[in-house]
């Protein structure tokens, strides 16, 4: 399953619904700077503001909340999720690493 490709694919879909919230949002941004009522202090802050939304959710779903806190006890629990840890990609799903390469 997803499993194979990321320890956390369920973090990272969680991820990709606020980019995709993101993304949405895009053709209203670009109306806001195209009304000329709005200052611009209030154009650039709802820009830096979509900006930092997706690196703050990585950070949050990755170091805070997510990923790191949980491997970190379940290394505790099974010793052998190190070798699974060493063959799949920690968030992003992708191919999975060869154990001839993890052992050099």
């Amino acid at each position: 399953g997803l499993w194979r490709y990321s320890r956390h694919p369920n973090y990272f879909g969680e991820w990709m619904v606020w980019n995709s919230l993101i993304i949405t949002s895009l053709p209203s941004l670009l109306a806001l700077w195209q009304t000329p009522e709005e200052t611009l202090f209030t154009k650039v802050g709802v820009t830096w503001g979509l900006v930092t939304a997706s690196v703050l959710m990585y950070q949050c779903l990755v170091n805070y909340t997510g990923a790191v806190p949980a491997e970190f006890y379940t290394v505790q629990k099974r010793p052998d999720y190190v070798k699974y840890q060493n063959m799949v990609n920690m968030f992003v799903p992708g191919q999975r690493k060869e154990v001839a390469k993890i052992k050099k």
